[in-house]
């Protein structure tokens, strides 16, 4: 324990259920055999990164954003190329990007991605999709150990009086 912060990596229970709450656009997929074997392999590779010790009462959303952007994942994969060899298969690694403009005869579209995603080294694999990016935005909002202090006292002491000694009166 960190004097002050409590981080406990231990989450309740979530289920399909909770997550289909937060994400309906998954319902359908949820109710296959297919998507029971994607929400069991992805869950606790959610648990194992989501605490709801550092999310609070955001948790349930947090595990939500973390499923969904593991499941977009998968769904961008599955759309590239298969076969039995690797020259079959050799488009399916390719590195996709960001949408920064599209123009079509007179009619043009950017977005400035910066004001919406967060841009340190730890999230550039979170950014990968729009759910990923959300979940960050909201880890933002959290109050996270950035700093540690070492001393040689193991724990102030709450309870004890500071010295008042040296304090001069006005």
């Amino acid at each position: 324990m960190i004097f002050g912060i409590q981080i406990d990596k231990k989450n309740p229970s979530y289920s399909i259920a909770d997550f289909t709450f937060w994400f309906p656009q998954f319902k359908n997929y949820m109710e296959t055999d297919e998507g029971k074997v994607a929400f069991d392999n992805l869950y606790p590779i959610a648990n194992d990164k989501i605490f709801e010790s550092i999310y609070g009462t955001d948790w349930r959303l947090a595990m939500g954003y973390c499923i969904a952007h593991y499941l977009t994942l998968i769904a961008q994969q599955s759309t590239s190329p298969s076969g039995t060899s690797l020259s079959e298969i050799a488009g399916g690694g390719t590195t996709k990007g960001v949408l920064q403009s599209a123009s079509i005869g007179g009619f043009s579209k950017s977005y400035a991605l910066d004001k919406t995603m967060v841009s340190s080294d730890e999230a550039l694999f979170w950014n990968a999709t729009s759910y990923g990016a959300s979940l960050m935005a909201l880890l933002k909002t959290k109050a996270v150990p950035s700093m540690f202090v070492i001393t040689n006292d193991a724990q102030p002491n709450p309870f004890v009086a500071p010295k008042t000694d040296n304090i001069l009166p006005f």
